[in-house]
């Protein structure tokens, strides 16, 4: 299994493993979109990463080179703190809130930045009801830093649920293939569910993917019993009977 290579990019799986790895074994421009909240380098108490600088620009080094070959299009929400230290990007996109649930150096955080890298999806004017704007604008903050929901609190730093549904749906399309290689507690998936994508997560640590398995789990059984979001997905963590990928085994 060590040494499987991917036909195709796996569809509503949340893989438990290294992103460095597992990334290299997936084809040239397989997804549609890479949206990801990589780690910081600001020392946050991750379970499994230590979070240093020094670590994340190892990380960078690793993952940003196989992002780029993966995926069409490529956002990153790097933070703003290290943000000089990814690739030159063909575009920033700002995010904007009201928060008071964070507090940087200069008072309360209330933007960050978005790494843009690649083509912008097709449109003028509008993208799926959006205005196809650089600028996104939250209200209320949306559970960031203690303000957070209790659910994803065992994570040091998940990013809200609706800022990543509104960028899920102003960068791609339904049943658009979106990946996040630093899954995290499963945000990303749970927007695509809710936005009808297709979704591919890794997380290398387990108690964090077991904490995804389980809200996806949750927002799953929640659009069967009201009969919202993504129709037809696969049972979550299998490989899609529609898939011409090769099996792969969840915990690599």
């Amino acid at each position: 299994m060590e040494n499987l290579e991917f036909i195709v990019a796996p569809e509503n799986q949340i893989i438990k493993g290294n992103c460095l790895e597992i990334m290299k074994r997936l084809p040239d421009k397989s997804v549609s979109l890479i949206l990801t909240d990589p780690p910081y380098g600001l020392n946050y108490g991750y379970n499994s990463y230590v979070d240093t600088k020094e670590n994340l620009c190892e990380l960078i080094a690793g993952f940003m080179p196989e992002a780029l070959r993966i995926s069409k299009l490529v956002a990153v929400t790097c933070g703003i703190t290290q943000m000089h230290l990814y690739p030159q990007p063909d575009w920033i996109m700002a995010c904007v809130w009201d928060t008071t649930g964070s507090y940087g150096m200069f008072g309360f955080t209330q933007w960050f930045p978005i790494l843009m890298y690649g083509k912008d999806v097709s449109g003028f004017g509008s993208v799926n009801g959006l205005l196809k704007s650089d600028v996104i604008k939250v209200t209320g903050g949306a559970g960031v830093g203690f303000m957070r929901d209790s659910i994803v609190k065992n994570h040091p730093c998940p990013k809200p649920l609706n800022l990543i549904k509104y960028l899920i749906r102003r960068l791609s399309f339904v049943n658009d293939l979106v990946f996040d290689p630093f899954s995290g507690s499963g945000t990303t998936a749970i927007a695509c569910l809710e936005t009808e994508r297709r979704f591919l997560g890794i997380e290398i640590d387990e108690e964090y993917h077991a904490l995804s398995l389980r809200r996806i789990e949750e927002a799953t059984a929640q659009q069967n019993l009201f009969g919202t979001g993504a129709k037809n997905n696969a049972e979550i963590c299998h490989t899609s009977p529609n898939s011409a990928s090769m099996q792969v085994a969840l915990d690599i």
